[in-house]
């Protein structure tokens, strides 16, 4: 299963970023446990590490042997993400799409119309949806969309979800930083594990498998939001 750790600095996030880049490969690697990659995303005051683990008890030698060695780690957050289904991103595209986290609040009697309505949405041509799924967590329902630009993503959150019967809070943050860690065989693997019904009836010379797994991490950080500087 897929669970994100969410790691909160004192007082300085690019600490927590660093730690993170340098030594989670290294020290958490096993066949119990794989980090796939992590993300930071602004104005979310924490950095996300996605791991694949086999059971959920796994991720604690992470949370409290590992992260003891980061004296800039305040707190922690961890979310298992539950029902995950992942869409195909298409070759035919918009030259440049960044990479956006929305995170959305609700109650349990419309977890399931809210869920099942972003998974049927019939999105535009400058809209992709990466991934879709519960994690009742820091949120109820979490989002990975990449859009052509901000207004894009602005509008959709604006007049489709935050319209929503239920929908409390909607949320939406660009990704600036992101870091491959699992090789992209491993990743692609995971991805595939939950891609949607309709995917599988596509022709495969459609579908950019590689939009998320770029191998140049420079090149792939640009595409999922980050700025030069950043690099």
């Amino acid at each position: 299963m897929m669970v994100i750790v969410r790691l909160s600095p004192k007082t300085n996030l690019e600490k927590i970023w660093n730690y993170v880049e340098n030594h989670i490969l290294k020290e958490e690697t096993s066949k119990y446990i794989t980090p796939l990659y992590a993300t930071q995303a602004e104005g979310m005051m924490s950095v996300a590490v996605v791991f694949d683990v086999k059971d959920p008890d796994n991720i604690a030698h992470f949370l409290v042997e590992a992260l003891s060695k980061c004296n800039e780690c305040h707190h922690t957050s961890t979310v298992s993400l539950m029902k995950p289904v992942f869409f195909p991103i298409p070759k035919k595209r918009p030259a440049t799409i960044h990479r956006y986290i929305i995170r959305i609040y609700t109650q349990p009697r419309n977890y399931k119309s809210i869920y099942e309505y972003l998974l049927n949405y019939q999105y535009s041509n400058n809209l992709f949806p990466i991934y879709i799924s519960y994690s009742l967590g820091d949120e109820d329902i979490v989002m990975n969309v990449a859009a052509e630009s901000p207004q894009v993503i602005n509008n959709f959150v604006r007049e489709k979800i935050r319209t929503l019967e239920g929908a409390d809070t909607v949320l939406s943050y660009p990704v600036v930083k992101a870091k491959r860690f699992a090789p992209l065989e491993k990743l692609i693997e995971e991805q595939q594990k939950y891609i949607t019904d309709k995917t599988k009836e596509l022709d495969e010379s459609e579908i950019d498998k590689e939009f998320d797994w770029i191998e140049d991490f420079e090149e792939y950080a640009l595409l999922t939001g980050a700025f030069p500087g950043d690099l």
